[in-house]
């Protein structure tokens, strides 16, 4: 028994130049998919599916032909440096004859990554302190 009249979309079949007026949209400057979505009322992930097809060339849009075959990304440039880089001490809350009594916490944040030979890892005693040095 099939639930689709239950369904406020049962399985709609959409025009090939409105997939492409969809297409378009979502490639406008600071335009998201979610948003065009829900101007239309159609499922997101149905776009998503156009826009697959859009870049593997299987659905062309004439105002802009076929997708480029490598998607457009910033690269960031990275300085690998072999030294260890130590992060400065936090300034004591409590006083020095305190802290012999207390023991210092673990770590709760630690950023690793790991390309080819090379490994870096930053350690933090807290998520906003290691959220700061990454911001730095």
């Amino acid at each position: 028994m099939s639930n689709a009249g239950n369904r406020a979309h049962p399985h709609r079949t959409y025009a090939q130049e409105f997939k492409q007026q969809v297409i378009r949209e979502t490639l406008e400057p600071g335009m998201s998919v979610s948003v065009v979505a829900r101007r239309h009322d159609i499922n997101a992930n149905v776009i998503f599916g156009w826009r697959k097809q859009y870049r593997e060339g299987k659905l062309v849009v004439p105002a802009l032909g076929v997708a480029p075959s490598v998607p457009s990304t910033e690269l960031l440039s990275v300085d690998v440096i072999d030294s260890a880089l130590v992060l400065p001490a936090p300034e004591l809350t409590v006083a020095p004859e305190a802290m012999s009594s207390v023991p210092m916490p673990k770590p709760v944040c630690e950023i690793e990554v790991e390309i080819g030979k090379r490994r870096v890892k930053i350690r933090g005693l807290s998520a906003e302190r290691t959220e700061a040095f990454l911001q730095e």
